[in-house]
């Protein structure tokens, strides 16, 4: 039996050029789950996607939308910001909002909750996304450091929902390079113990003038689209033993 293998597409919504990618690898069966951005650029035309082509494998993006209103993308700093200084209470409206805006644009509860640079783990959000993810069924990723969020720690025995045994992430290069990069993560990860799941995350995207005064996430963007839609990604595929599985099935 193979390793049943989640593969999210992060930031839907973010802007056109970005939907345009995350769509190409939906549509060649690369990427199991959209991870939806509920009020960015491109939000609406990522909501009319999801109805015109039937794709029922979308979660929440959580990504404090009530600050990137109005034209506004917040980065790192004004995360730290905002999660230093809100109180928790704060957070968990801002948390609630997204999920009834969600609910109210796509029509389905989102299959996961995963936050933009992992701020769903911040100590003040954690027990509460915890607790939908658990009533509600979802999907909740694990196990991902990012710099905004460098000393968080899950405490032992808390249910956050379905989460991945492992998680394959932030490798960039040619599509040759990526393929290394990867197959040398999984490998050692093997090593370290058998798992039976594990979640690929990447964040597509073509890029264009528009993009880039909003992210300094360009060139990776576009390695990860490069890849998904390379026979680099499918060798790795194969070679691993992984069975590209939606969250529902983790």
């Amino acid at each position: 039996m193979g390793i049943k293998t989640l593969v999210t597409a992060d930031d839907f919504g973010f802007s056109t050029n970005i939907n345009r990618a995350i769509i190409d690898a939906y549509k060649k069966g690369r990427v199991t789950e959209l991870s939806l951005m509920i009020d960015s650029y491109g939000t609406d035309e990522a909501v009319t996607l999801i109805r015109e082509k039937n794709i029922k494998d979308v979660g929440l993006h959580f990504s404090l939308c009530r600050l990137t209103r109005d034209g506004k993308i917040i980065k790192g700093k004004e995360y730290d910001y905002v999660l230093a200084n809100w109180t928790k209470e704060q957070l968990q409206t801002a948390f609630n909002e997204e999920i009834d805006l969600f609910v109210k644009k796509v029509g389905f509860i989102p299959k996961h909750v995963i936050g933009h640079k992992q701020i769903a783990l911040h100590p003040k959000l954690l027990f509460h996304v915890a607790d939908y993810c658990v009533k509600n069924n979802c999907y909740a990723r694990a196990n991902v450091k990012h710099k905004t969020l460098q000393n968080v720690s899950i405490p032992e025995g808390l249910k956050l929902g379905r989460v991945a045994d492992q998680i394959f992430t932030f490798q960039y290069g040619s599509p040759e390079e990526m393929r290394a990069l990867y197959k040398a993560e999984i490998e050692s990860a093997k090593k370290q113990g058998s798992f039976k799941t594990a979640e690929f995350v990447f964040h597509p995207g073509y890029a264009s003038d528009f993009e880039i005064p909003l992210t300094s996430f360009i060139q990776e963007r576009k390695d990860d689209i490069n890849f998904l839609l390379s026979d680099e990604f499918m060798k790795l595929i194969n070679e691993e033993n992984l069975v590209l599985t939606p969250s529902s099935q983790i």
